[in-house]
């Protein structure tokens, strides 16, 4: 009686749903599947060519990827050159929630008998959410303080801004930034802070960089430039597309007039080090101040740079000590540890010992250790900020108490039968 009245129920929630078995199909499943599959296989095989974050970019932080058949491959001096495009993971991971939701609408029952397989599908549902959130909005950036300092504030890997300071009073210092957003638009700039305009005439991601002579002369996108260092040190700049492979240096570069009252103040060039700009007078004393471009207007000092956009935070971090070590006989590292003080906003410190597989969770944040330099006495940190990173192990808890329901019913239900068979003599 009872499974007549379960067929009767699903039966009208079907008819109730209608518009939803499509969506539910357990075929969409398969191709959809199928798909991720296809995309998995494809996305490794590019790590090789643009690196592990260059795949992701291109193919699971995407609606879809194009990509081209390896020349190596079977055919591969033909077909080549064919652009083939694969969905990325933001579409199979969308269609994979509308797909499994559907199905959890449309045939899925709340009865003690299947309660487990429907805490199964709903904390696969959830990490499917959890992870499209994370590569959304998930930022990753890093933190390098030397030995006995201080740090607040962290910096993007990839994204710059353009800064400009006002040092005039060594007590107070201005700061006014432009984000990448605008500088990719290009145009005119301005702030109520600083006297004159910003006017963008180029902007890119990454560059490749020399001191031009006679044999090799300024591309005419540095010839226009006659202040600051791009002028003094006769730099030339090629652009180049950004390196998204894990060694990457990706140097930022600007080239930009300023202007008072519409009169021009001289066209500059800057730089960003994907380092920090303090690496700048260890590369060459030429370049030493391209992290800091002095311009003296209106009986005031100023200063320029391109850096790695920077977030600052309500704490600090000091690092103590660090330590470093390898596997006996080999390069290969076996522990990286660093000493820190964790300075709260309340003026309360807190010791913490940050090393592989261990991170630092504070404010949102987590802190890896990612490098470290014991000879230059300085460690650095990856940190990344993801908001949901709870979602997932709420997901893993649901399937795990939804498995263990249903093989828990299914046992007694066959311990229960099975002490009930009358045994023969």
């Amino acid at each position: 009686m009872n499974n007549k009245i379960n067929k009767s129920s699903l039966s009208q929630r079907r008819r109730d749903f209608n518009f939803l078995l499509p969506l539910a199909s357990l075929r969409l499943t398969i191709a959809l599947l199928s798909l991720s599959m296809i995309l998995i296989f494809v996305a490794t095989l590019e790590q090789v060519r643009i690196g592990i974050r260059g795949a992701l970019a291109e193919y699971f932080e995407s609606f879809y990827g194009i990509w081209y058949y390896p020349e190596k491959f079977w055919g591969g001096e033909i077909l080549q050159d064919i652009p083939l495009p694969i969905p990325g993971g933001y579409l199979l991971g969308g269609l994979l929630i509308i797909n499994l939701t559907a199905a959890y609408i449309v045939r899925f029952q709340w009865t003690f008998k299947k309660g487990g397989i429907q805490l199964i599908h709903l904390g696969i549902i959830l990490l499917l959410i959890g992870q499209l959130t994370t590569q959304a909005i998930q930022e990753e950036s890093r933190m390098q303080i030397n030995k006995g300092e201080k740090s607040n504030y962290i910096e993007r890997f990839h994204g710059v801004e353009l800064v400009i300071r006002d040092v005039t009073d060594p007590a107070q210092e201005k700061v006014i930034t432009v984000p990448q957003e605008l500088l990719q638009k290009g145009g005119s700039h301005s702030d109520k802070a600083m006297p004159f305009t910003v006017n963008v005439l180029h902007f890119g991601v990454n560059c490749d960089f020399d001191f031009a002579t006679a044999e090799k002369p300024r591309s005419p996108m540095a010839e226009i430039v006659n202040r600051g260092v791009g002028q003094s040190a006769n730099l030339n700049i090629t652009a180049k597309e950004e390196d998204f492979s894990s060694d990457a240096l990706n140097f930022g570069y600007i080239i930009f007039e300023l202007l008072d009252k519409g009169q021009s103040l001289g066209k500059w060039m800057s730089i960003s080090h994907p380092a920090g700009n303090q690496v700048w007078s260890q590369m060459s004393p030429k370049l030493s101040d391209m992290g800091f471009q002095s311009i003296r207007h209106n009986g005031k000092l100023w200063g320029v740079a391109l850096r790695q956009e920077r977030e600052y935070l309500p704490f600090s971090i000091e690092l103590l000590d660090i330590e470093n070590e390898f596997y006996q006989g080999t390069e290969i590292p076996f522990n990286f540890e660093s000493d820190i003080n964790l300075h709260l906003e309340d003026n309360q410190t807190r010791r913490a010992l940050v090393y592989m597989n261990t991170p630092l969770r504070h404010g949102g944040k987590t802190f890896y250790q990612y490098q470290m330099n014991d000879s230059a006495n300085y460690s650095v940190f990856q940190v990344i900020s993801n908001p949901s990173w709870l979602v997932p192990y709420i997901a893993c808890v649901l399937v795990s108490i939804g498995m263990l329901w249903q093989f828990s019913f299914h046992l007694i239900r066959f311990l229960r039968k099975n002490s009930q068979t009358p045994q023969k003599a």
